[in-house]
C-alpha cells in the first residue's frame, strides 16, 4: 500500500542540527530565475519537513524529523525552533520519527503527532512549552479542528478516528472509535454533526454521525458507505472534501482527482499532467475552505501542486522549482491553506529541506478553450476538436494531453495529435486536435488538454465516450 510505504520511508532518516538556533530563513532563487507563483524558504539541512499549518496569526508552523517544531514568519523571514520536550518525560522515542498531522485549535495551541508513537503533543506558543497525551490507538495521521473547538483525527494504522476535547478544568480528553479492521483511515472531513472518512485499504468513503451528550462526544455510528457493497469504485482514496453535494477525493494509486455526485452516484475523474517517469503522480491531501471556490491538492510524484477551480472545471498545476540532490522528484508531503485566504497555499518539500508558498492570486497569462467538451469515438475513428489559446504571455507554450484511460494519466490506446505542439506568439491562437481511438476499451473517460510554460500548466477537460 503506497501511502503506508511513504509514511514508513520518512522514518528511516534521522539527523539533528544542533547549530541551528532561531536564525533567519533565506529566500531561495532557483537557478537565478524568480518563479512568479512559488516562493521557497530553506530550513536546516536534513530537517525533512513534513506536517505544516498556517496559524491564525500568519505564522507557518512546520515539523521536522529531528523532533523540532519551527515557526516561520513569512513577512520578516524569521524562523524559530522549539525542541519537542515534555516537561516530565523529555523527548523519548521522538528522534526516530516524523510528524504528519498538525493543527491549531481555537485557543491558539498547536497539536501535532509523532508517527509510530501512542502520543499526541500540544505546544503552547505563549509559554513555548510542550505537553503530551496518550492516544491508545496510535498517533494521528490527519487532524481537523472543528467549529466547536474539538479536534478530530484519523489513525492510519489504528483503524480508528478520535477526538480531542477540552474539559472544564483545562485538561483534555481523548477518545477513539473503531471504523473497521484493515480500513486504514487517512483523510477526514467534518460536516455539521457528521465526519467523513477516506479508507485507504478498504477502498471506500464512510460517513459517521457524531453522537454527543452534554457537548461531549459519546459515540459515532455509520450513516453511509460508498460503495454500499463489496464493489470497488476507488483506488486507495486518501483524502476528501464535500463541495455542495459533490464528494471530491484523491485516489492515491492513480493520477486522478475524482468527484462523486452524492445524488446520482456519477463518478468523474480528472487526470493530472503526466509524470515524466511514466508513473502515477499520487495525489494526496486535499485542502479547501468552507463553501470553497477552489480545491488544492499535492502530487507526491508529480513535482506539482494542483488547484481545481469549481467555477470553470479548470485544473492549474504549479511546478515546484526545487529538485533534490538526485535531481528527480521533489516530495511535497503536506499542504496547508492560509485560513484567511483560500488562494494562498503553503507546502512542505520533504527531500529538499524547504517549505514554499503559492500565490494563487497571480493570474495565469494564458487560457485555453475547447469548441466542444464531449466526443464519442468508435474503434479506429478519429475526432477533431478546435482549441483556442488566448493570453498575453512571453516564451513558448507547450501543448500535451493526459487521460483517465490508464492510472498514470497516459493515453493508452488513444492518440492525441496537435496541429502544432508549441505556441510561440502571444495572440489568439487556434490549434486543431486529432483524437484517434486505436482500441480503447468501452467506457467513459476524461481527457485533459493542457498548455504549460516553465512555471505553470492549465488544463481543460474533454468527456470521451467509447461505445461497444
Amino acid at each position: 500500500m503506497t501511502i503506508v510505504l511513504v509514511a514508513a520511508a520518512v522514518i528511516v532518516f534521522v539527523y539533528v542540527d544542533q547549530s541551528f538556533k532561531n536564525e533567519e530563513l533565506s529566500l531561495n532563487q532557483i537557478s537565478g530565475k524568480e518563479n512568479p507563483y512559488v516562493t521557497e524558504y530553506s530550513l536546516p539541512p536534513d530537517s525533512a519537513p513534513n506536517g505544516l499549518v498556517v496559524g491564525n496569526t500568519g505564522l507557518v508552523w512546520v515539523t521536522s524529523k529531528n523532533a523540532t517544531l519551527y515557526s516561520v514568519n513569512p513577512v520578516s523571514g524569521q524562523v524559530k525552533n522549539y525542541e519537542m520536550k515534555n516537561k516530565s518525560s523529555g523527548n523519548v522515542d521522538l528522534n526516530y520519527t516524523t510528524i504528519w498531522a498538525i493543527v491549531q485549535d481555537s485557543d491558539g495551541k498547536i497539536w501535532l503527532s509523532p508517527l509510530g508513537t501512542t502520543s499526541i503533543w500540544k505546544f503552547d506558543p505563549v509559554s513555548s512549552t510542550f505537553d503530551s497525551y496518550l492516544s491508545k490507538t496510535g498517533a494521528p495521521f490527519q487532524m481537523k479542528s472543528g467549529n466547536d473547538g474539538k479536534i478530530w483525527f484519523s489513525t492510519l494504522r489504528g483503524d480508528t478516528v478520535g477526538v480531542i476535547e477540552k474539559l472544564s478544568n483545562n485538561d483534555y480528553k481523548i477518545s477513539a472509535f473503531g471504523v473497521g479492521s484493515h480500513t486504514n483511515p487517512a483523510g477526514i472531513f467534518l460536516q455539521n454533526d457528521s465526519i467523513w472518512i477516506a479508507g485507504v485499504s478498504s477502498q471506500n468513503i464512510m460517513q459517521y454521525k457524531i453522537h454527543q451528550e452534554n457537548d461531549s462526544v459519546q459515540d459515532i455510528s455509520m450513516i453511509k458507505s460508498i460503495p454500499r457493497d463489496n464493489a470497488t469504485l476507488f483506488s486507495s482514496p486518501t483524502d476528501l472534501l464535500i463541495e455542495h453535494n459533490t464528494l471530491w477525493l484523491t485516489e492515491h494509486d492513480t493520477s486522478f482527482l475524482t468527484s462523486y455526485d452524492l445524488d446520482n452516484g456519477k463518478i468523474t475523474r480528472y487526470p493530472t499532467s503526466q509524470n515524466n517517469f511514466h508513473t502515477t503522480t499520487l495525489p494526496f491531501w486535499i485542502r479547501g475552505a468552507q463553501d470553497p471556490k477552489v480545491l488544492w491538492f499535492n502530487e507526491h510524484q508529480g513535482n506539482k501542486i494542483g488547484r481545481f477551480d469549481f467555477s470553470n472545471d479548470t485544473l492549474t498545476e504549479y511546478f515546484i522549482p526545487s529538485l533534490p540532490k538526485d535531481g528527480y522528484l521533489t516530495y511535497p508531503l503536506n499542504i496547508s491553506q492560509d485560513p484567511h485566504d483560500e488562494k494562498i497555499l503553503w507546502f512542505s518539500e520533504w527531500n529538499t529541506d524547504k517549505i514554499a508558498m503559492i500565490n494563487g492570486h497571480i493570474p495565469i497569462p494564458f487560457d485555453l478553450n475547447l469548441n466542444s467538451t464531449h466526443i464519442t469515438l468508435g474503434h479506429g475513428k478519429t475526432g477533431v476538436i478546435d482549441l483556442k489559446i488566448k493570453g498575453n504571455f512571453s516564451g513558448p507554450l507547450y501543448l500535451n494531453a493526459s487521460s483517465t484511460i490508464t492510472p498514470t494519466a497516459e493515453l493508452g490506446n488513444l492518440t492525441v495529435k496537435f496541429s502544432s505542439n508549441i505556441v510561440n506568439t502571444s495572440n489568439d491562437n487556434s490549434v486543431r486536435l486529432f483524437i484517434t481511438n486505436n482500441g480503447v476499451a468501452h467506457g467513459n473517460y476524461t481527457v485533459g488538454i493542457r498548455a504549460s510554460n516553465e512555471f505553470v500548466a492549465t488544463t481543460k477537460f474533454l468527456d470521451l465516450s467509447i461505445p461497444n
